[in-house]
Order: C-alpha cells, then structure tokens, then sequence
C-alpha cells in the first residue's frame, strides 16, 4: 500500500514539473516599443558655377535636373482701369488700386527651361512662366546664380513673367538680386554619383 501511495506521489509531482516547463514555453513574448522613423529634414545648397561645371563633365544635362529658388519671390502688377481679369495670382485693392499678385514661395521647385551665354531661363509653371536668373561677378554672390531684372530700385525690379511686366521683390530678404537658385544635397549627390562594382580578379588572369 504505502508502494502505490509513493508511486502516486511521484506521478503527481512529474504532472506539475511538466504542466510548469509547459506554462513557461508558452509565455507572452516581451513587447517590444518601436518607435516611429523620423524623416530628417531637406538639406539645401546653393547652385553654383563649380556645380554647373561638374554636370556637364558629367554630361548630365542641367534641364533635368530638380531645382528650388531660397527666398520668397513676390511679384505684383497695377491692373489697368476697368479691366480686372488677373492671369496669374490673386487680385488685391492697394493705394486705390487693383493688384495682380503673384506669390512664389521660398523652396519653391522649378526646371532650367534653356540655357543663355549669362544664365539660365527657369520656369516655375508653363512654358510663359519663366524668369532669368544669371551668374553675375558684379552679384553679391559672384559664384551663384542669382535673380536677373531691369529698372532696379529699392531692392526692387521689372520681371518679364508670362509675357507680361511684373514688379518683383523679395518677401524673406532685402533685395531680389539676393535670390539665388539652389538644388537639395541629396539630389545633387544622387545626379552625380557614379557608382562601378569591381568583380575583382583571380589567379592566372
């Protein structure tokens, strides 16, 4: 009799030691937090006569390349009397008049359109939408394409956009002259980069 109780005993004790090994191999797996990816923000660069240098040692036409302007552009016009169609921006009562604004943001993205012996032509819309920007040595940034204009005052000058005569300023800075065309880093790098897999090199070749 006290066989079969200590047999019991021992079965009883096995039942629990593998009902626990059990219990443990199906514990919840430890949460793990994971945490959201954060996008780093734009790098931007000016664009200068050196880079324009490099892309076409490269053969990379500059037309294809992805561009931004690093100020705000306003560009305003008087609308004549009796006549209030706006083509291009928001129309706002100034000083008794009505004005055509046109607003181009800063970072804005914009295309080369073609290629002058001073600068480039860059469109920021249709084919008509498109304003000078050249490389000036007399500039206050001599190595960078900066806004082109007539009549300067103030700051200030007469743009040619969409065939029609607008008064350009800068919104973020002194003068339109300091508008300068920039591209981002990372395009840049990613334009130029040319990248070659050597296969390496065996024995006897």
């Amino acid at each position: 009799m006290k066989k079969i109780i200590f047999f019991s005993y021992i079965v009883i004790c096995a039942g629990i030691i593998v009902s626990c090994h059990h219990k443990v191999q199906q514990a919840t797996p430890v949460r793990r937090d994971t945490f959201p990816t954060v996008k780093e923000p734009d790098v931007y660069i000016p664009f200068t006569k050196e880079l324009y240098n490099i892309l076409k040692n490269s053969n990379i036409d500059v037309r294809k390349v992805q561009f931004y302007i690093d100020q705000q552009v306003v560009l305003t016009r008087n609308l004549t009397q009796g006549k209030t169609e706006v083509v291009n921006g928001v129309i706002k009562f100034s000083n008794g008049h009505y004005v055509d604004e046109v607003i181009i943001q800063q970072h804005t993205p914009c295309v080369v359109d073609s290629v002058d012996y001073d600068g480039f032509r860059v469109s920021f819309g249709g084919a008509a939408n498109w304003f000078k920007f050249i490389n000036s040595r007399q500039s206050t940034y001599p190595d960078n394409y900066v806004c082109s204009g007539t009549n300067w005052k103030d700051g200030t000058a007469d743009l040619l956009y969409n065939k029609l005569v607008y008064r350009g300023s800068c919104g973020t800075c002194g003068s339109l002259a300091d508008v300068r065309l920039e591209v981002k880093q990372s395009d840049f790098d990613n334009s130029t980069r040319k990248t070659t897999v050597l296969p390496g090199r065996r024995v006897g070749n």
